[in-house]
């Protein structure tokens, strides 16, 4: 599209919340619209008051490209918290983007190569993270970043907006407020961003877990819908997985027009392959497959949906936080050497062992994969900080047991001592590090590639900025009080649903994969991890995945996690 004046051309991908209320303003100083496109306002907005006095006023998720035939610039520029994806490489004297790497490679002068440092990440991760991709001389565009590029001068990146400014700006405020005040301003928030997201022209629902985050915003749909929404849930026949009754009951005390969708191996196996078509890095966190089958499973009925994605990050959710903490105060005080030992003796035991040992205690005080978790607090113990432990509970693969034949050093990142003295708690420098990291690579990642694979439009509420400045503002003590996890949403969501129905312990989006890659799955993965598949494999080492999968086979181990990213890895590249 060109702007009226036709100084600017540009290219969009996203949605912006407050079209309406921009529109508005850019009316009242004689700007005639020809259409209701959000992608109007957007350019007739850069041409009255620029690029980054747009943006500051931009509610929503959103990727551009924008050419000033004026200047004879480029501007690339990705939402503030990486909703939308946005790609960029460098060939030459050509600078290329798109919102998918596979719409770079169709280029002409596309010649890149894997990137050996982004490979070893995803064998940690499940992800590459950003601002590399799995490719040389091809970046991600990182969340709140503006893209410069000007004939003969090098691209300027500038940071137009980050969690970090807003959290050292909040550093110089005493913020004065109850836990009542905070509550009441938080709701409105909440519903503010809602609403603002059920404005639609096309039908609209909501994905529904049964969990705090898409609870509440079901919730907050429903009560600004005079009509039942259209709410969806992924169920499993594996009790241990299954979280759809929960949602059921939700959903019929809210009474939306809800609808289920259970799993089947057939669903599995037809989708599995397809995966690195719509992840076109490679990317293992599995559950991109429910994630997937659900947003077709929505689209049948809904073009747009909502989704709870963001609580975790932005409400201090995650078990892993907790443990991660727990685990030194135990520890950290012991010397390295019986710290070491103790970790051996973990480890030694297989993790089916320590199931049975566990089995004798009544199931409704068992934990769930107890063998699993034990080898997990194994191999963190010997660590040197809590953020050291941190870093082992949410990699797959430890350094010394990579699959590949080369590992390079993972770089340390260089702003991770700024980040400690201006985030001296643990709990909310991990908080940082999910909602800069984890989110966007990961979380959002997923939702938004499985979503539009099949042209469902998915927005995520709890995303809100306003939300996330307004949150990071608080003392923690009022972000967690008594050491909650997520008690601010609980109780705003507590107003709207009982208590006993929300009351349970946290489960996270996990699915039977241990299970699959022993049955529904064994046939696809077995091809995919042959000796012949492997042995003239350019980074896979195949003696190491062998005893994986042998180790696996065998009941006595799961390696659910690792097998997976070689999978998904050997999945994504047989694609290339």
């Amino acid at each position: 599209m060109v702007s009226q004046d036709s100084r600017y051309v540009i290219s969009y991908n996203g949605e912006i919340y407050n079209a309406s209320e921009i529109g508005n303003e850019l009316r009242k100083i004689g700007v005639k619209f020809k259409g209701h496109a959000d992608t109007e306002v957007l350019i007739e907005a850069f041409s009255h008051w620029g690029i980054r006095g747009t943006l500051k006023k931009l509610i929503g998720m959103f990727a551009f490209a924008l050419w000033d035939r004026k200047k004879k610039e480029l501007m690339l520029c990705r939402d503030r918290i990486g909703i939308k994806p946005l790609y960029w490489a460098e060939f030459g004297d050509s600078i290329l983007f798109a919102s998918e790497i596979k719409a770079l490679k169709k280029h002409p002068k596309w010649n890149s190569k894997i990137n050996h440092e982004s490979l070893n990440n995803f064998f940690l991760y499940n992800y590459v993270p950003g601002p590399k991709t799995i490719f040389e001389k091809v970046h991600k565009m990182q969340p709140g970043t503006i893209i410069t590029v000007s004939p003969h001068k090098i691209p300027s990146i500038e940071k137009y907006w980050s969690l970090e400014e807003v959290i050292r700006s909040n550093k110089n405020q005493n913020l004065e407020i109850t836990q009542k005040e905070t509550e009441e301003e938080l709701e409105k928030l909440l519903n503010d961003s809602v609403s603002k997201r059920l404005v639609s022209d096309v039908p609209l629902g909501v994905l529904l877990s049964g969990g705090v985050d898409s609870s509440l915003v079901a919730s907050l749909a429903q009560k600004n819908s005079g009509k039942p929404i259209k709410t969806f849930t992924v169920g499993f026949d594996e009790d241990n997985y299954n979280e759809a009754p929960y949602s059921k009951k939700i959903a019929e005390y809210l009474r939306t027009d809800h609808n289920e969708l259970y799993l089947s191996p057939k669903d599995v196996i037809e989708l599995t392959p397809l995966l690195s078509s719509i992840y076109d890095e490679p990317f293992a966190d599995s559950s991109q497959i429910p994630t997937t089958l659900i947003s077709k499973f929505a689209k049948k009925e809904v073009t747009v949906s909502l989704s709870g994605d963001g609580g975790d990050e932005v409400f201090l959710g995650y078990n892993r936080h907790y443990w991660a903490n727990v685990i030194w105060k135990i520890f950290g005080k012991i010397h390295k050497a019986p710290r070491k030992l103790i970790a051996k003796i973990i480890l030694l035991v297989p993790p089916m062992v320590w199931e049975s040992f566990f089995y004798l205690l009544p199931k409704r005080v068992r934990p769930n994969q107890i063998g699993d978790k034990l080898h997990k607090v194994g191999k963190t113990i010997d660590s040197d900080s809590a953020d050291e432990i941190y870093e082992k509970l949410i990699s797959t693969y430890n350094a010394e047991d990579m699959p590949v034949k080369t590992t390079k050093n993972i770089t340390q990142d260089s702003a991770q001592d700024e980040i400690s003295k201006l985030l001296p708690n643990f709990i909310e420098r991990m908080s940082y590090k999910d909602t800069t990291g984890y989110l966007p690579d990961d979380i959002l990642t997923k939702v938004d590639r499985a979503s539009m694979s099949i042209g469902l439009e998915n927005r995520v509420p709890l995303l809100d900025h306003r939300i996330i400045e307004f949150t990071w503002k608080l003392p923690l003590s009022i972000r967690m009080e008594h050491g909650k996890r997520k008690i601010l949403l609980k109780k705003i969501l507590s107003k709207s649903i009982p208590k006993k129905l929300i009351s349970r312990p946290k489960s996270g989006f996990g699915i039977p994969l241990d299970a699959w890659l022993r049955g529904s799955l064994k046939e696809w993965a077995e091809d995919m991890l042959n000796k012949d598949s492997l042995k003239n494999d350019e980074f896979l080492d195949s003696k190491k995945i062998q005893t994986l999968w042998k180790q696996h086979q065998s009941k006595r181990y799961n390696h659910q996690s690792q097998l997976w990213a070689i999978l998904m890895f050997q999945s994504w590249s047989e694609n290339q």
